[in-house]
């Protein structure tokens, strides 16, 4: 049986999921459409510890970066571990690490402040080639030592650079990424290509399923430091057919309409999403359902009263398991 202070809990999640419905259409996982800006002092980054196993032999590091500060070290991405700070960092001005080995392409990079660029890094275990593309181009490519892979207890940042092991952060990036995505595999010159060619507001990257292991989506949920914002960079999805649907696991109670002829349940809303830092299940969603509709029935009073009026039996005696 849940808990009082558990189901308060997840009575926030359900109410946030739900008022994140703006407009007839606006679906909370079209979040991924949005940027993130970053200020222009240290303070200003997004940091987290994901697992690294699946990328630890290959990887492909791929985004929108636009720079807006002038000069060098400005680093948008960086993974550090406590044997080695500067794993993986790249600049928004061509120079690039990863494994001890630099990949310098700032001769052939020309400034464009406040330009969209499409820029990857590749690197795999069996190559053993690390390679920096701008804009879909191949710009230059060095060999990394043999048999080193990626070490696992590293910190990812987003807009700077580490000094130390998960802190001490001073080569602020401050301008603005979009669709950032690390992929288990290296890509291929061809795919790195389609997805510049394919533009900023593509879905393209959607195709590598769950090769796009750290994804753009649960990049925007971690926690922001400093001056850090969400922004509108004009994408939206691209509309899909009807016969183009997906169907999921959960078809009843649909209420959001996209406009186009699909319609989701708030619950697919949920799945992806995360509940005390952790993916949210389909049992979870079904436990949350099963609130939900027991919440309903109290309409016409304040969350708060129709909440503790019906679980308050819970808080009065009854003991969590």
């Amino acid at each position: 049986m849940l808990c009082f202070s558990t189901l308060l809990a997840i009575l926030g999640l359900l109410l946030a999921v739900d008022s994140s419905v703006d407009e007839p259409g606006q679906r909370l996982v079209e979040r991924r459409y949005r940027g993130l800006k970053f200020g222009a002092t240290n303070q200003d980054y997004v940091l987290f510890k994901p697992r690294m196993e699946p990328v630890q032999e290959s990887y492909s590091l791929c985004g929108w970066v636009k720079k807006i500060l002038s000069g060098e070290r400005k680093y948008w991405f960086a993974y550090g571990t406590s044997s080695d700070v500067n794993e993986i960092y790249s600049s928004d001005n061509g120079f690039f690490r990863t494994l001890s080995t630099y990949v310098d392409t700032r001769s052939k990079v020309t400034e464009q402040l406040g330009t969209w660029r499409h820029v990857c890094n590749t690197w795999s275990l069996t190559t053993r080639t690390v390679s920096v593309y701008y804009d879909g181009l191949l710009l230059g490519s060095v060999t990394t030592p043999s048999g080193k892979r990626l070490g696992l207890d590293g910190y990812v940042i987003l807009g700077n650079e580490f000094n130390s092991y998960g802190s001490n952060f001073i080569f602020p990036f401050g301008g603005e990424l979009f669709k950032v995505n690390m992929f288990d595999k290296e890509l291929s010159a061809a795919e790195v290509n389609e997805m510049a060619d394919g533009g900023l507001c593509s879905e393209v990257e959607d195709k590598y399923g769950r090769s796009r292991y750290l994804k753009w989506e649960d990049m925007l949920l971690e926690e922001k430091s400093g001056d850090v914002t969400e922004i509108d960079v004009g994408c939206t999805p691209e509309p899909k057919e009807k016969d183009e649907v997906v169907e999921t696991n959960s078809t009843e109670d649909c209420e959001c309409e996209q406009g186009n002829g699909t319609t989701f349940s708030r619950w697919d809303l949920l799945r992806g999403e995360k509940f005390f830092n952790k993916t949210v299940s389909v049992e979870l969603v079904e436990e949350l359902k099963q609130t939900w509709e027991i919440l309903g029935d109290f309409k016409g009073a304040t969350v708060t009263e129709r909440f503790i009026s019906h679980f308050k039996f819970f808080h009065d005696g009854q003991t969590c398991s």
